[in-house]
């Protein structure tokens, strides 16, 4: 999942009722600023001052809430789910992208960290360069950290007509200790201070301030909180008026890039004239990909199936409660599952059964004692046919039975596929359990008997 796309599909509607176009700049500067989340960007000195000049918005960067998926959002002005780019990790897009960036010649993109980012995108010229070996990672790293602010304010005081500088900091302290951290907030400060000497740079260009996404408490993002979809985003420079509004779709914002660049989007981008979207903002979870019909109607039918195969026990206490006890555990160590939650798909989440634990031992006394009254068949599917439904329930949901057949794809819909995880690994302990108590009454029935009591022989009895 961490390194493959998804199929295509299109699911994005938008509201539109013109082919209004946002002015020309002669030059534009985009600065995004990884893992600002909203509620801290309100708080940076600069930014706000920077946005109260302009058009101030929240922008809803869709689902999933992973930089690579939604920065190619903005530089093509296609969905997440129309390109298919979902939820990459370290995986740079081999050849880069086609879109807005790849149009302006001589565009350039300066990266703080993780230039494998920008340089997925299509710019003429990215900085820090790959290494030559590892492409995922920077050519003389350390170095590199202690000139690229230099290199991105000359690139934004230059004559390129774009220039796109990525502020990675943000992102990296949310991730290590959480948004409500001090190191995070420190690291937005600075990032803060950055974007007010990048703006002396060029004061005639037009910018776009923006972000990819926001941060968990505890650190965190991939899903569909809003506090991770809605971020700040703003766009400042001679011309603009002053407006506040939204939330509008990255797509919008990526429709503005490519009307002030004088470029042109793919004919199946939703983006709409950035005026227009602020009169028609979007309303709850509208840039959420909904589950495809046919996908959600069959999971619906395997949890149907599942309940079915519980009630083959006959017996309330040989229904599978251990089940039920296994995900309200779940839920009240962990919550809702979540994308944002590395648990969910990360090596930590293997350590997911520690919360089940009760529950498995439940399962293991309730086999015992079933495989004494109930033949062999009857206590297996009893326990085991809702776990494994449910578990067939959440691979069709999210598409993912390819996967199981040896397809490269990644499986990523909105809720569905973060249940994937703890429900595979709850059917498969369960199945583990169920078999060892098989196995310790078979060995319990062959050696456990007593020993028939001798018969006196004849002769030993006419003594």
């Amino acid at each position: 999942m961490l390194h493959d796309d998804a199929p295509p599909s299109d699911q994005l509607r938008l509201t539109a009722v013109s082919h209004a176009t946002f002015p020309r700049a002669e030059r534009v500067r985009v600065v995004l600023i990884d893992g600002l989340a909203a509620s801290v960007a309100a708080k940076q000195v600069h930014l706000h001052a920077a946005c109260s000049r302009g058009l101030d918005l929240v922008v809803d960067v869709g689902f999933p809430t992973v930089s690579l998926p939604v920065e190619t959002a903005l530089w093509s002005g296609l969905t997440q789910q129309q390109s298919g780019y979902m939820f990459r990790s370290d995986t740079p897009l081999v050849p880069p992208l086609v879109g807005i960036p790849s149009q302006v010649p001589g565009s350039i993109a300066i990266a703080e960290d993780h230039g494998w980012i920008v340089r997925s995108l299509g710019f003429a010229h990215s900085e820090p360069a790959a290494d030559p070996i590892d492409l995922t990672r920077d050519a003389a790293p350390e170095e590199w950290r202690g000139q690229w602010l230099r290199h991105a304010g000359a690139a934004v005081a230059s004559d390129a007509k774009l220039v796109f500088v990525h502020i990675l900091r943000v992102d990296t302290a949310g991730h290590r200790n959480g948004r409500d951290s001090l190191l995070y907030w420190v690291a937005a400060a600075t990032a803060d201070s950055m974007l007010d000497g990048l703006l002396e740079q060029a004061p005639d260009a037009r910018w776009f301030l923006l972000s990819d996404h926001g941060h968990l408490a505890g650190g965190g993002h991939g899903g569909t909180e809003d506090e991770l979809r809605q971020v700040e985003g703003c766009v400042i420079g001679p011309g603009i008026t002053t407006k506040t509004g939204g939330p509008v779709h990255i797509v919008d914002i990526a429709r503005a890039l490519a009307d002030s660049l004088g470029v042109t989007l793919a004919p199946t981008a939703h983006g709409r004239p950035l005026e227009e979207a602020m009169m028609f903002p979007l309303h709850g979870m509208e840039a959420v990909p909904a589950v495809p019909l046919g996908h959600g109607a069959f999971a619906w039918l395997m949890l149907a199936i599942g309940v079915l195969l519980a009630y083959v026990a006959r017996r309330a206490w040989l229904a599978p409660w251990w089940f039920v006890v296994a995900c309200i555990s779940l839920l009240v160590v962990h919550g809702e599952p979540t994308l944002s939650s590395p648990e969910m798909w990360a090596p930590s989440g293997r350590a997911m059964y520690l919360t089940w634990l009760p529950a498995l031992a439940e399962l293991g006394v309730v086999t015992w004692f079933g495989l004494g009254s109930a033949s062999l068949g009857r206590v297996v599917v009893a326990q085991l046919g809702l776990p494994f439904a449910a578990v067939a329930a959440a691979t069709s949901a999210s598409g993912a039975w390819p996967l199981l057949l040896g397809r490269a794809i990644a499986p990523v819909v909105p809720h569905f596929t973060a249940w994937l995880s703890p429900l595979t690994l709850m059917a498969a302990h369960g199945a583990a359990v169920v078999a060892l108590v098989v196995l310790g009454r078979s060995v319990h029935s062959a050696f456990g008997r007593r020993s028939p009591r001798e018969i006196p022989s004849s002769a030993g009895a006419i003594e």
